[in-house]
């Protein structure tokens, strides 16, 4: 398959048995997930960043990248979710796994609203979301240390009306 293509998307919960691939993910000096500076980060210090909530996002098979989703505020109805993709994975896998994503988790839960947070210094962060539309709600200023600076997360959201 060429990346052009785009794949039959799968997950599951991380595991013991994906930790070589999820590893090799944060070689990538731009897998950016929980962590501003992965390829930097110990063994030790990556298998920290993967709780209960990590999954492992699969294109057509093979690990490909990460996402989390939980519940924000403790509200009901609201939650955060985290992606990334490996380097190799265009724009458009990055938008076709977030829908497929969202139609998963509305399955399973009513969400009135979804945010993603992207630091200042992730490009492909920051391209996939203004691409898939979500509306960019502003930037929380100086959160995050990588390479010695410090930057903001710039957030956005994608919200839908109550059912009940």
């Amino acid at each position: 398959m060429t990346t052009t293509e785009l794949p039959r998307w799968s997950s599951r919960p991380y595991s013991d048995a994906d930790r070589d691939a999820v590893l090799a993910l944060y070689t990538e000096p731009d897998f950016y997930f929980r962590t501003g500076d992965p390829d930097t980060r110990p063994e030790w210090e990556i298998l920290s960043l993967l709780d209960e909530d990590t999954h492992v996002l699969l294109a057509d098979g093979s690990v490909v990248g990460l996402y989390a989703v939980e519940s924000e505020a403790n509200n009901a109805c609201h939650y955060s979710m985290q992606m990334r993709l490996t380097a190799s994975a265009p724009l458009a896998w990055w938008q076709s796994a977030f829908q497929e994503l969202l139609r998963a988790n509305s399955w399973r839960r009513e969400v009135v609203r979804l945010a993603l947070r992207f630091d200042e210094f992730d490009s492909r962060g920051l391209a996939f979301a203004r691409s898939a539309g979500l509306r960019e709600e502003g930037t929380l200023g100086a959160v995050t240390v990588h390479e010695g600076r410090r930057y903001g997360y710039v957030s956005f959201a994608q919200i839908w009306e109550p059912i009940s």
